[in-house]
């Protein structure tokens, strides 16, 4: 099942859950994520599960003036 990573098409098993998928990928902390344009809350990562062609970002925050 492909899914869109930071646009980039990313193969998964399915059905994965969006905790699946960030273990795999292994982000660099910390990070937000958003599916199909809507924030994700942490608490739920477990529980949402993606669906073919779904688009995640990941993003970091940054600093700056």
């Amino acid at each position: 099942m492909p899914l869109i990573v930071n646009g980039h098409t990313t193969p998964m098993p399915d059905p994965p859950t969006l905790e699946i998928l960030l273990l795999a990928l292994e982000p660099q902390r910390p990070y937000a994520v958003a599916r199909n344009d809507e924030f994700v809350p942490r608490s739920i990562y477990h529980q949402c599960e993606l669906m073919d062609g779904d688009r995640i970002e990941i993003v970091h925050p940054s600093a700056g003036g």
